[in-house]
């Protein structure tokens, strides 16, 4: 199934980040996984916005997380180092332990990205190692495509 490339407006927080001259590949553009460690470096600043501070409890320490249990990336176009960056985010899908976010990786200043991924988090306590129900901030941040 081929997924909806979703463009700047169809998100809903963004994140900046730049290119370092390490991130570049033999052809001179950014590499393929230079854009999944962007994506691991920046979700911290998502979840900070969705519980609208920066007190959330990450970590094993943490009774409430999303643990990463699927991804699907789509490269669709090549980028070239030094470039800033913005990475957008919008909760797509809500199970009853499950939900996945769209991210997507644009150029600033350009409507398209250039980089698309959904990841699948599944709610999870660190402290008891169990599976949870998807909390009400994930629910209450549910945007469908």
């Amino acid at each position: 199934m081929k997924e909806k490339i979703l463009m700047r407006s169809d998100y809903d927080f963004f994140n900046a980040a730049s290119t370092r001259w390490r991130d570049m590949d033999t052809l001179g553009h950014i590499n393929h996984t230079v854009y999944l460690s962007l994506l691991e470096t920046k979700h911290k600043g998502f979840i900070e916005y969705l519980h609208g501070s920066n007190d959330h409890k990450f970590g094993l320490d943490s009774e409430e997380a999303g643990l990463l249990g699927a991804m699907k990336v789509v490269y669709i176009k090549q980028v070239y180092h030094p470039v800033d960056l913005d990475i957008g985010y919008r909760i797509t899908r809500v199970g009853s332990k499950s939900y996945d976010i769209h991210q997507g990786i644009f150029v600033k200043g350009e409507d398209a990205p250039s980089f698309q991924s959904i990841h699948t988090f599944v709610m999870f306590n660190f402290k008891e190692q169990k599976s949870i129900p998807v909390s009400d901030i994930i629910k209450n941040n549910l945007r469908e495509i």
